[in-house]
């Protein structure tokens, strides 16, 4: 539904069409990691909107380093090794649910101006565990070649996948995806968004802010490392939708 707003009509000078309803999408970059959301709004005043966005993100811990070794062992048959990070016991992953509010803070001048907005939301947040598999050598029954084992973390494990001059590389993000695990846990994210679109029905939208996820337990993501329970976030996203 649309409704005509012109200066005249209205005591807080809010010009042009005024949308009800929204649909947008975007990419997002935060300081440990990166996400893809998408959102649905519906405006319940003329300043004011309902939202709902839904994200998923991938979280890196601050001591992850991705390193590779070359072995020079192309020549013998094996493949050249995968880069890898030492040390990491699971990638974090999360499925993100939450619901908010925007306020508009200041409309655009002109049709070439910048709406500016301020979001404050909160929600579920669903960590998901993923086993991180690296590739390992392993002497054969002949001591003097290698075979190569893609393995996981574990007490049984932990000699060859901490041993460095074992490491082969990382295996591959298909192993460990039935063995996902999950932690469930909360978010809150607020932040600024600077929409320049032309078009009145139109989204384009630059949005910073702040992201905080919480869980029950710390996040095993790494092995040698102090890991997290609660984790802060800073974060700038890139927006587009439409408005009807």
């Amino acid at each position: 539904m649309l409704a005509a707003v012109t200066a005249s009509a209205q005591t807080n000078d809010l010009r042009g069409i005024i949308y009800n309803h929204e649909m947008s999408g975007g990419i997002e970059v935060h300081t440990a990691g990166w996400g893809m959301f998408f959102n649905v709004a519906h405006r319940e005043e003329l300043k004011k909107k309902t939202l709902w966005q839904f994200e998923v993100m991938q979280i890196h811990h601050p001591k992850e380093v991705k390193q590779t070794i070359d072995f020079g062992l192309a020549f013998f048959g094996f493949n050249s090794p995968k880069p890898f990070k030492y040390g990491k016991q699971n990638n974090f992953y999360l499925v993100n649910a939450v619901y908010g509010k925007q306020f508009m803070i200041a409309e655009r001048a002109e049709k070439s101006g910048v709406e500016l907005g301020i979001k404050i939301m909160g929600g579920l947040s669903l960590g998901l565990l993923k086993p991180y598999y690296l590739n390992v050598l392993y002497p054969s029954d002949n001591s003097n070649s290698y075979v190569i084992k893609a393995i996981r973390y574990t007490p049984e494990t932990a000699d060859k996948f901490l041993d460095w001059f074992s490491i082969y590389g990382g295996a591959g993000f298909t192993y460990g995806l039935g063995e996902i695990q999950f932690i469930p846990g909360i978010q809150l994210k607020s932040g600024l968004n600077f929409d320049w679109a032309q078009n009145e029905d139109a989204i384009k939208a630059l949005e910073v802010g702040i992201i905080f996820d919480a869980y029950y337990k710390e996040v095993p993501i790494m092995i040698l490392e102090k890991n997290q329970q609660f984790i802060p976030n800073l974060y700038l996203s890139i927006e587009f939708g439409k408005k009807w």
